[in-house]
């Protein structure tokens, strides 16, 4: 969250000091009110994900968006489609037993001992649609807005174990990853969730020319997951606990967006 603050820090001193060298974009009607002469409709992209990682190594959650927004004299509408991509470690791995096999070498027959391993990978993504609405407080070089929507989509969980056998020597034993992509799947559990929520935005739009904004919004969220449909091949009766729908609020969605206007 650090590195978050730092990011929203200096992107927005940069994008206020290159303001202060460029021509007015707003015509002023007073010392307090300002029109916006420019288009109103802006399509943006959150360019987020791929700044968030300079520095900082792979984040939490990956959130690319695509968004429209019209904007009106004291109030913002806005929609977008978005993919969420949860990151969660895949370097579980425990021993799932012992193995022996035969090996023939000169006719001679030698048992050799490995250890059976399980590794663990997940897989868990998001696409959802959100609609929603801000109020607008233009000032001369930027606007400041705050507001909420509607959100609704799909949310997929998938986990996954591997087996695979390393030699045995006696302990200690030092544990080898395999790739996840390892062609002997032993099982899984596969969920389909109906996700439905709201969230909330703050932040701020930067006219930096007279067709780019670029703007910068906190965007938590609190969304329901109501599972559809699973799949389930357990041989190892790993998966013990009861698949449920929950409530979860993620609070850490910083978005960066890049949009023109038209």
């Amino acid at each position: 969250m650090k590195n978050y603050l730092i990011i929203f820090m200096l992107v927005f001193s940069f994008s206020l000091a290159a303001q202060e060298n460029s021509p007015a974009l707003i015509k002023p009607i007073d010392d307090t009110t300002y029109i916006d002469t420019l288009n109103k409709n802006l399509v943006g992209l959150n360019v987020f994900p791929a700044l968030g990682m300079f520095g900082s190594g792979r984040m939490p959650t990956s959130k690319i968006s695509l968004q429209y927004k019209h904007l009106y004299s004291k109030m913002n509408i806005r929609a977008s489609l978005n993919f969420i991509n949860y990151y969660r470690k895949n370097d579980y791995v425990d021993i799932w037993g012992m193995d022996s096999q035969q090996v023939i070498n000169n006719n001679d027959t030698t048992i050799v001992d490995s250890l059976v391993m399980r590794q663990f990978y997940n897989n868990l993504y998001t696409y959802d649609v959100r609609f929603g609405a801000e109020a607008s407080f233009p000032r001369k070089k930027y606007s400041f807005y705050i507001g909420g929507g509607l959100i609704g989509g799909y949310h997929f969980v998938g986990e996954y174990y591997y087996h695979y056998n390393i030699p045995y020597n006696g302990y200690p034993v030092n544990f080898v990853s395999v790739s996840p992509y390892n062609p002997e799947v032993k099982g899984y559990r596969e969920v389909d969730y109906l996700k439905i929520g709201a969230d909330i935005t703050i932040g701020v739009d930067i006219n930096i020319s007279p067709n780019c904004v670029v703007s910068v919004q906190y965007a938590p969220e609190i969304v329901f997951y109501k599972s559809m449909k699973d799949r389930l091949l357990d041989p190892d009766n790993f998966y013990v606990s009861e698949i449920k729908n929950e409530f979860v609020f993620v609070p850490d969605y910083i978005d960066l967006i890049v949009s023109i206007r038209f």
